[in-house]
C-alpha cells in the first residue's frame, strides 16, 4: 500500500495521517537522524512468523522506508541507546545499527512471553516491560539480562521511560487470564535504586500503553482500549483528555523541539502526527 499523507494542520491539532503500515505499535523519535522509527507487528501479537518489520517516517509524515528492517516476529517497543536501536520482539531483543539498518544481534530474554515497551537509561541499560507476565527486565550494556521486578504491584507494566533516577511506567492494568483487565492501570514511577513505587495518577486511568514526557511538564499517555490520548500532570496526577476517537493508539513517539506527538494506531494501520500546542 502506498503512503498517503494528509497535511492539514487542522484546528484539531492533526498535522498528518500516514498509511502504509500494518498494525503499527511503537514510534520512536531519533533526534540525530531526524526520523521516527515505527514498529509493525503485521501478524498476531505473539506469533513467531517473521512477518514484522520496522519502518522510517519523516518528521513531516512521509513514509521514507516502508520496510526498513524486516524479519521480526511481532515487534513492539523501541529504544535508542549508545548509538543502537533496540527492538522488543516477544521474548527477545534485536539490536540494530541505525546507520546500516543491519541487525547486529538478537538477545533472548529468559522468562519473557510478551515484551512490550523498551526504555534506555543513562548507564546504557535498556529496561523492558512484559505486560502479560507482569514483569520488567533489565538488559545491561554487556548484553546480560535480569528480571528486575515482577508482580501485581506493577499493574501490567506497558509504557516505560527513564528520567532522573526514576523508571516511569504507564500500566495496562492487572491482566486476567484472558488478557482482559481486573484493575485499570495508571502512571507511576519506580526508584531505580530501591524499586520503591510512587504513584503519579492517584486513581486508575485506563489500559495505558505509550508514555512520553510532554513539553511544559507532565506526561503524555495513550489508552489503547478506549482510543484516548491523555496528558497527566506530574504534580497531582490530574488527567486531561487531549484526543479521543483513536483506533488502538499504542506506543507514541515525541519530538520535543517541534512539540510533535506521533501516535501509531494499531486498529487503523495508520500513524498520525499531532501538534501539542493545538491540543487541550
Amino acid at each position: 500500500m502506498s503512503a498517503v499523507v494528509l497535511a492539514a494542520a487542522l484546528s484539531t491539532g492533526t498535522l498528518f495521517q500516514t498509511s502504509g503500515f500494518s498494525a503499527p505499535e511503537s514510534a520512536l523519535w531519533d533526534p540525530e537522524a531526524r526520523v521516527f522509527y515505527v514498529s509493525n507487528m503485521a501478524g498476531t501479537l505473539t506469533a513467531k512468523d517473521g512477518s514484522g518489520w520496522v519502518a522510517k517516517l519523516s518528521e513531516d509524515g512521509r513514509l521514507l522506508a516502508p520496510r526498513w528492517v524486516g524479519g521480526f516476529h511481532s515487534p513492539k517497543g523501541l529504544a535508542l541507546s549508545r548509538g543502537r536501536l533496540y527492538v522488543a520482539d516477544i521474548d527477545q531483543v534485536a539490536v540494530i545499527d541505525p546507520a546500516s539498518g543491519k541487525v547486529e544481534r538478537r538477545i533472548l530474554v529468559p522468562g519473557a512471553v510478551f515484551l512490550n515497551d523498551a526504555a534506555e537509561a543513562p548507564d546504557g541499560s535498556v529496561y523492558l516491560s512484559d505486560t502479560a507476565v507482569g514483569a520488567i527486565f533489565r538488559l545491561a550494556p554487556d548484553g546480560s539480562v535480569e528480571e528486575w521486578a515482577r508482580g501485581d504491584r506493577l499493574e501490567g507494566p506497558n509504557g516505560l521511560k527513564v528520567r532522573g533516577g526514576r523508571l516511569y511506567v504507564a500500566a495496562w492494568g492487572i491482566p486476567a487470564a484472558d488478557f482482559s483487565t481486573k484493575v485499570p492501570g495508571r502512571v507511576y514511577w519506580l526508584d531505580l535504586k530501591t524499586k520503591q513505587r510512587f504513584d503519579v495518577s492517584p486513581v486508575p486511568l485506563g489500559n495505558l500503553d505509550g508514555l512520553e514526557p510532554a513539553s511544559g511538564g507532565g506526561w503524555l499517555t495513550t489508552d489503547l482500549a478506549a482510543g484516548k490520548l491523555w496528558r497527566v500532570a506530574e504534580k497531582d496526577g490530574s488527567a486531561v483528555l487531549i484526543k479521543e476517537g483513536l483506533k488502538g493508539p499504542a506506543d507514541l513517539g515525541y519530538d520535543p523541539r517541534r512539540r510533535l506527538i506521533v501516535v501509531p494506531q494499531t486498529g487503523a494501520d495508520v500513524v498520525i502526527g499531532l501538534d501539542q500546542d493545538k491540543l487541550p
